[in-house]
């Protein structure tokens, strides 16, 4: 097989009379992930050293987002915990599980532009947060830490957290993608668990999260 550094795997891209424009896309973005992916698996280096970026995505497509990158041997993930419970005439039905941060799929690619922006060709895929050319790196160390805490009930919903917000209050984010980031409280809690939306300055602008509770501590 001829493989470039940067180049496509496939058929070239004006092959096929008549082929739609958004055809045409998708099966370049398909090839970008193909190549990217299998560049990725066969490095010669210690997959720790192979950074992970956040994929920004549709809220409540994450786990749909992750099935298709994984069906293309990206690797990838999405940290979930337990949702609230919901209570029925005097039942307790224990929560579905959700994502930990909403909108966010992390995946483990080399830092390519090509690749990356192959990413953004998946459904339900928005961008990948700090660009394509310059995106936000996250270490596989910080990844598996999050994912450890997420599998252990650290951010259920239902989990108590002796911590009390108020709108406009600045708070640092302990774990995950955006670790060590500060943000602001965009919408107060007092009930000492369940989520908390807040924004993070990121790049020039604003982006709003919504985080569990436990995820966040007061500066």
């Amino acid at each position: 097989m001829n493989m470039q550094h940067k180049g496509f795997l496939g058929s070239p891209i004006g092959l096929g009379a008549g082929e739609r424009f958004a055809d045409r896309m998708k099966r370049i973005n398909e090839a970008r992930l193909d190549e990217g992916a299998l560049l990725t698996m066969n490095w010669r280096i210690s997959a720790a050293n192979v950074p992970w970026f956040a994929l920004r995505v549709w809220t409540g497509r994450e786990k749909a987002v992750e099935t298709t990158l994984d069906g293309m041997g990206i690797r990838c993930l999405v940290p979930m915990r337990k949702g609230p419970d919901l209570r029925r005439r005097h039942r307790v039905i224990e929560g579905a599980m959700m994502p930990v941060i909403h909108g966010y799929v992390l995946v483990q690619m080399l830092p390519f532009a090509d690749y990356l922006a192959g990413l953004q060709g998946v459904d339900h895929a928005i961008d990948v947060l700090g660009g394509c050319e310059k995106p936000m790196r996250i270490s596989s160390a910080e990844v598996s830490r999050f994912n450890a805490l997420a599998q252990c009930g650290a951010y259920d919903w239902e989990r108590p957290v002796d911590l009390s917000l108020e709108q406009g209050e600045q708070v640092f984010i302990t774990a995950g993608p955006f670790t060590g980031l500060h943000a602001i409280v965009a919408t107060a809690s007092k009930k000492g668990r369940g989520d908390v939306v807040v924004v993070i300055r990121f790049m020039g602008g604003e982006v709003p999260l919504t985080v569990p509770l436990a995820l966040l501590r007061k500066l």
